[in-house]
């Protein structure tokens, strides 16, 4: 599954008149209890859902709908028919428009349900933007393991075995000759890895490539490797050829989001000295708003902290900060439309995923907060 393309698709779904459930779950269960407790987190939740549409019979028959194709989902995840192999689920529902689209996570969510007449995208966004594609090689003198890893999990394992002669196969040989007859059946296979590695980069849009194995090991494997392949390593650490596979992931995926951390607060650095020169860059929400309504950014980036009610015209289509006081039904500043109350960090997602950009969620980082949570690189001025 891509899931940027899957984003994009859902960020482009339009408001309609019916009710659209979101549904974030940690399914990362190790006993009854645990899972007793998520059926009444899904009861409880769902019921809130019929209180919310009481009076709104035209609604609530749809909305029953849905009801029921949840609870059958979640029921299927608690027992274990619908085996998912992984920690979390994101889970939209529209009975009203067919649609019932389930997105599995190897990194388990906060337990929440949204109902609203647009899918919630943030918890979603927010583990992608942190996970990216990634080709991870564990690699020896005669042994690899190709492991290819998305936010869904492990896509794809596999391994590579080179036969290469003991001593005991070489009569008489000199050391010197020995071992260079050693290094030789090494640089075969660590050659014919690189070469799987580079095919498997080249098929697919990975993000990352992570190296794993001895220094002395992977320095004589990247020997191997082309500009493009190596341009790509995030990271680079050693671990035993034997070592169990969830263990390694979780390492991977931990060491990883650590450095997608640190290059997030670079790009952000970067940006913030780029702005009072012209460059392609904004910062706070009144300037991040424009640049978005002009359809200039290429990357968002967002404080998870930031949260605010905006308006959204329903003629031209503008989002836009609305005053404190302002009249009970404000108006476009750009073409008089009326204003609808929108969540800001929604639709500015959409928005930008629908232009083709990025959104990335930071945890923390001074430059934003100085800059109301908000700050974008652009494609131009």
């Amino acid at each position: 599954m891509e899931m940027s393309k899957e984003l994009k698709r859902l960020a482009r779904i339009e408001e309609g008149p019916y009710p659209f459930c979101s549904l974030y779950l940690n399914t990362k269960w190790e006993d009854e209890q645990q899972r007793e407790r998520i059926r009444l987190f899904i009861k409880n939740q769902l019921k809130k859902g019929v209180e919310q549409l009481k009076g709104k019979e035209d609604l609530l028959r749809y909305y029953l709908e849905d009801q029921k194709r949840i609870e059958r989902y979640v029921e299927g995840l608690i027992r274990q028919t619908i085996d998912e192999g992984i920690n979390g689920v994101a889970l939209f529902s529209c009975s009203g428009t067919q649609t019932f689209l389930t997105y599995p996570s190897i990194i388990p969510y906060e337990n929440e349900f949204i109902l609203a007449h647009l899918p919630a995208l943030k918890p979603l966004i927010r583990l992608f933007s942190q996970y990216q594609k990634t080709l991870a090689v564990m690699v020896n003198t005669e042994s690899a393991r190709l492991f290819e890893i998305s936010l869904e999990g492990l896509v794809t394992e596999f391994s590579i075995e080179s036969y290469v002669p003991g001593r005991h196969d070489q009569g008489g040989w000199s050391q010197m000759r020995f071992q260079r007859h050693i290094k030789d059946h090494m640089d075969k296979h660590h050659k014919e890895v690189a070469e799987q590695l580079t095919s498997l980069f080249d098929s697919g849009n990975w993000k990352r490539v992570v190296l794993i194995g001895q220094d002395r090991i992977l320095a004589n494997f990247k020997h191997f490797l082309p500009e493009r392949v190596k341009h790509h390593i995030a990271d680079i650490f050693s671990a035993e050829l034997t070592e169990d596979r969830s263990k390694l992931l979780r390492k991977i995926f931990d060491r990883l989001l650590q450095k997608e951390k640190e290059e997030i607060s670079q790009q952000i650095r970067e940006l913030k000295e780029r702005t009072p020169y012209g460059g392609l860059a904004t910062f706070g929400l009144s300037a991040t708003l424009e640049a978005l309504n002009q359809g200039q950014i290429q990357t968002l980036f967002l404080l998870n902290s930031f949260t605010l009610k905006g308006g959204k015209c329903q003629q031209c289509g503008i989002l836009t900060i609305i005053p404190e006081g302002a009249q009970p039904s404000p108006l476009c500043p750009l073409c008089k439309g009326n204003l609808k109350v929108v969540p800001l960090e929604e639709e500015m997602m959409r928005s930008v995923l629908r232009q083709d950009g990025e959104v990335k969620w930071v945890d923390e980082d001074p430059i934003l907060k100085e800059f109301e949570g908000v700050g974008a690189s652009l494609r131009f001025r």
